[in-house]
């Protein structure tokens, strides 16, 4: 969000974002409205929703979080979550600077890789680089000369993600936030899935497919109990996790820090772990890799509740397991007069954990 955005106050916002979001409510399309030169439609069984990739001529994609437009300025909506709308301030955000924003023509046939979140691992993994699945199932996977990335996902998690694809930094530009892209051929696909951060099982599927070629070719070490670790990321860490590994540790818990693998390589060890205990957060995404066989015991804070994971669970049929640790005491703020969801630590109730801990032990 731009700086200028934050200084304004928040009536000012609100007022401003309310109009942007009537402008695309009142232009906006599906992509089967508009004149295109490909339309494939995806539909997966056990699936309401029909997915699908389009291509068009001069497509313009605007801003990291993707807003697709058509040549003659028409919104297309089902590329995002439709609720993308109801947010008005953040839509200022995006949109404030829109009349002075730089433009950029790029010829050839471009795949658009953006959303909403795309700044976090899961968002990542569920609404991005899940397109390229949709991509590969439309057959037009080979046409794609050019992939586009916002100019923040540079990270290792990214590439690697591209790379398990086949695709390297050659085939891939990355584009500044408020830049229009201009394209000749643009090829876009839909909002995978209905909800955001709720990837459906057809999606799980795909990601279970590609764990198990992966484990076809490499011979990674495995561990039956996993503990995801959050040390070494700053907010929701568990702040007494020494005497909670010293618990789990007897049980045959291996003690596992994501920063320490390749992505290939969390796939797989989440794929062949049969127990995984986690606080909620990112370190839970690689659940879609999972198959029914594995179960799932969740730390979460009341102060930052989730059920985004919940929800993978039962979508793939594995059983799960939470602990909430529902002491206010217990959870420390960062600052202590903005109590923020996110920027937070906690402690558990240790005794009440080996509680659940046992249920999850004996299932």
């Amino acid at each position: 969000m731009p700086l200028f955005n934050k200084l304004l106050h928040s009536k000012i916002r609100n007022k401003l974002g309310i109009k942007i979001s009537q402008t695309l409510t009142n232009k906006s399309v599906s992509a089967k409205e508009i004149k295109y030169k490909k339309y494939i439609p995806l539909k997966y069984d056990c699936e309401e929703k029909e997915e699908f990739i389009c291509q068009i001529e001069n497509g313009r994609v605007f801003a990291d979080w993707g807003f697709i437009f058509t040549e003659d300025g028409f919104y297309i909506k089902d590329v995002l979550p439709l609720n993308i709308v109801d947010s008005p301030q953040e839509l200022l955000g995006r949109f404030i600077f829109y009349k002075f924003r730089k433009r950029r023509k790029i010829k050839g046939n471009i795949f658009v890789l953006k959303s909403q979140w795309h700044v976090y691992y899961g968002h990542w993994m569920h609404e991005i680089l899940s397109r390229i699945f949709l991509l590969k199932d439309s057959k037009l996977f080979d046409e794609v000369d050019t992939i586009i990335l916002s100019k923040h996902c540079k990270s290792k998690f990214y590439l690697e993600g591209l790379k398990l694809f086949g695709l390297n930094k050659k085939k891939i530009i990355f584009v500044n936030d408020e830049e229009e892209i201009i394209c000749d051929n643009l090829y876009f696909s839909s909002f995978p899935g209905i909800l955001v951060a709720n990837p459906p099982k057809w999606l799980c599927d795909k990601y279970l497919n590609l764990t198990k070629e992966l484990l076809s070719k490499n011979n990674f070490h495995f561990y039956d109990k996993i503990y995801i670790s959050r040390k070494r990321v700053k907010t929701r860490n568990i702040l007494n996790e020494d005497e909670l590994i010293n618990i789990l540790s007897p049980l045959g818990y291996k003690v596992i820090y994501p920063e320490d693998y390749s992505l290939e390589e969390q796939f797989c060890i989440f794929n062949k772990a049969k127990k995984i205990i986690s606080v909620l957060g990112s370190g839970l995404t690689n659940l879609v890799c999972c198959d029914k066989e594995t179960s799932v015991l969740g730390i979460v804070s009341y102060a930052s509740y989730e059920d985004c994971h919940r929800n993978i669970c039962k979508t793939i049929g594995m059983k799960y397991f939470e602990y909430v640790e529902n002491n206010p005491d217990n959870i420390v703020y960062f600052n202590k007069i903005i109590k923020d969801r996110n920027r937070n630590n906690f402690k558990i109730d240790l005794d009440l954990f080996k509680e659940k801990l046992k249920d999850f032990e004996n299932s």
